[in-house]
């Protein structure tokens, strides 16, 4: 079963970051929810191996809503390159998609 709705992953610097994207996104009405975590990442850059801590938001949202909180994101992150990965949800429960449908429900006209 194929659905209209999304989870976009990013990761942030730290919870400053984190919140002042969540804060812009909500205001934004482009997600419904969004969970973080605390998370240690390693990755390869400027020709070595990185380690850092990192914060990672888990957003949940429409698949039409996806161009536009990339753009937020990218706009405002102070990555370089910041990861922003789509994963499409492909089942859930209809209750939690009408609420998402709900809390999104001034982007439904605006996609």
């Amino acid at each position: 079963m194929s659905t209209d709705y999304t989870l976009i992953l990013t990761n942030t610097r730290d919870k400053r970051e984190a919140d002042y994207i969540i804060h812009l996104l909500f205001e934004k009405q482009l997600a419904a929810c969004i969970q973080t975590n605390n998370i240690y990442s390693h990755y390869f850059l400027k020709g070595h191996v990185t380690h850092d801590t990192e914060i990672r938001l888990l957003i949940k949202t429409k698949k039409s809503l996806f161009k536009k909180c990339e753009e937020l994101i990218r706009s405002i992150h102070s990555y370089d390159i910041p990861e922003i990965i789509e994963i499409p949800i492909t089942n859930g429960s209809k209750d939690f998609f009408n609420w998402v449908d709900y809390a999104t429900r001034e982007n439904k006209t605006n996609n």
